[in-house]
């Protein structure tokens, strides 16, 4: 799934929920056709979300325009209820636009009338974008000798380790202890 693809998920989902309004992109020109909605381009913060994947989070400012603040809230309205109502899953379209069969779970979606503004409300839609990390790649650099995850990992997905080309399953786990002298203590302290 690419970004470019999210993206026109998004904005696809909205001018369809909106009655289809004029949309912009880039920058909204002079004398521009009422109702609009400007996408512009998000905002992306990113964040940890495990060992083996992080996550993206997308946020989006859409500007909504009509000749007044009444009927472009009901523009936004109309796709915030829209996202609201399939409990924030948006078909995922391809390039020809065509749905998938996969979603993107939007967040909370809110709508403000823009102070000032006659005819504009702000939409904020926002979406988690979670990525995985090259795992097999960094696999490779590490030591194999002290690579508990790369052990961890073959053993989760029955794969032979990358490394030693050891099948998992038959791969035991080392024993607590090897030094006997540890040993004949550890017996040492059940006699007492």
């Amino acid at each position: 799934m690419s970004l470019d693809q999210e993206i026109a998920s998004v904005i696809n989902f909205a001018l369809i929920s909106a009655g289809n309004p004029t949309p912009y992109y880039w920058n909204v020109p002079e004398g521009f056709i009422v109702p609009a909605m400007y996408f512009p381009v998000p905002e992306i913060e990113s964040s940890g979300a495990t060992l083996y994947d992080y996550a993206l989070t997308y946020i989006m400012f859409v500007t909504v325009f009509a000749k007044e603040s009444q009927d472009a809230h009901e523009l936004a309205f109309l796709v915030l209820n829209a996202i609201k109502k399939r409990r924030g899953a948006i078909p995922l379209i391809d390039e020809n636009g065509e749905y998938t069969g996969r979603i993107i779970r939007l967040g909370h979606p809110t709508s403000k009338i823009v102070e000032g503004k006659l005819g504009t409300v702000q939409l904020m839609l926002s979406w988690e974008s979670p990525r995985s990390y090259h795992y097999e790649e960094q696999l490779k650099t590490r030591n194999p000798k002290f690579n508990i995850m790369r052990k961890a990992f073959a053993r989760a997905t029955g794969e032979p380790d990358p490394e030693t080309d050891e099948d998992p399953e038959l791969d035991e786990y080392p024993e607590l202890s090897e030094d006997p002298e540890l040993d004949e203590e550890s017996e040492h302290d059940e006699d007492t």
